[in-house]
């Protein structure tokens, strides 16, 4: 199959490999190659996600038994999601969601935590942060804060961890940073799924287009994609904390994963390696052939196994 750049001409994106599941390479195929945003205003973008994240979730609701409920937390509407069948292990991970800040509340939040709660077995706060453009940085980060020293009263930290997927993945990372600035104990680990606390830039924003059956040209620069940090200053280290070593070296353990095919991955590389560097302990995970946000399309194998991923660094990382 073939695709059409904005010049006319016929791009065919490279074959997947062999070890690339059957179900990952037709979903490739089918719902990830030569797909753009599609055109309009952010409600009509925020409409189109949510229908495709409804259906998402009914998938996910099917393969892992979970019990979800609508609460507010320190001001802050938040869903809780349960494991079903299993003990409260007393920990709380934090769930947030990607779409660009932009969209991925509701059902695309779900998508990211449902089948986590099951897997690892532990209570999954997803935080309705607020969302560009009506509010701009730092609004998402005071929101998550507060979620998170609402759980500080009743746990320790290190009975906490963050996680989140591309902008949440950003947002994980800021409010790290944040926590830091502040002199607030830090999460006992954070996740960072297709993104990280730097800027969108690097070979992975130049070469996910052709890998994907798109124009590369057809990518965005980074920054027009964010309206959420308008007004931000370029290596302010509560929006970017992967530019400032005196912040990392501060991180709780952390993972990041990401794919060959994601547009962020460069920017996970470079974090992965900055925060090596700082001594933090730090786990890089790369899906060979994947793309952005693989994981919320949950029934592919290789969705579980970042589930899987995800299970065991919290076991390992959280008291």
């Amino acid at each position: 199959m073939s695709y059409a750049t904005s010049d006319g001409k016929s791009l065919q994106p490279p074959a997947l490999a062999g070890w690339v599941s059957e179900e990952a390479q037709a979903h490739f195929a089918t719902h990830v190659a030569g797909i753009l945003t599609p055109p309009g205003d952010i409600a009509a973008v925020r409409a189109h996600y949510d229908a495709i994240n409804h259906a998402r979730v009914e998938i996910a609701k099917q393969l892992y038994p979970t019990r979800v409920e609508r609460q507010v937390l320190n001001g802050v509407p938040v869903d809780v999601v349960s494991p079903l069948g299993q003990p409260d292990n007393g920990r709380r991970l934090i769930c947030l969601h990607g779409g660009a800040f932009m969209w991925g509340s509701g059902a695309g939040a779900l998508v990211e935590a449902i089948p986590v709660a099951a897997v690892s077995g532990c209570t999954v706060i997803v935080v309705d942060y607020r969302l560009a453009p009506e509010y701009l940085f730092p609004a998402a980060t005071d929101d998550v804060v507060a979620c998170y020293q609402a759980l500080l009263e009743d746990r320790p930290a290190t009975c906490i961890a963050l996680y989140g997927s591309s902008a949440g993945a950003m947002l994980s990372a800021q409010v790290v940073a944040r926590l830091i600035a502040d002199g607030t104990p830090v999460p006992g680990a954070v996740a960072m799924l297709h993104g990280a606390g730097l800027d969108l830039d690097g070979d992975s924003m130049t070469v996910a287009g052709y890998l994907n059956g798109m124009a590369a040209q057809g990518i965005p620069a980074p920054r027009p994609v964010l309206p959420y940090l308008a007004g931000t200053h370029p290596g302010d280290p509560l929006v970017t904390p992967g530019d400032r070593q005196a912040v990392l070296e501060h991180f709780p353990p952390s993972l990041l994963v990401t794919g060959t095919r994601d547009f962020a991955a460069s920017s996970v590389f470079t974090m992965h390696r900055r925060l090596r560097t700082a001594g933090v302990p730090a786990e890089l995970v790369v899906f060979d052939g994947l793309w952005h946000t693989h994981h919320v399309d949950t029934a592919l194998p290789e969705s579980r196994e970042v589930f899987e991923l995800l299970g065991r660094f919290f076991a390992t990382h959280l008291t």
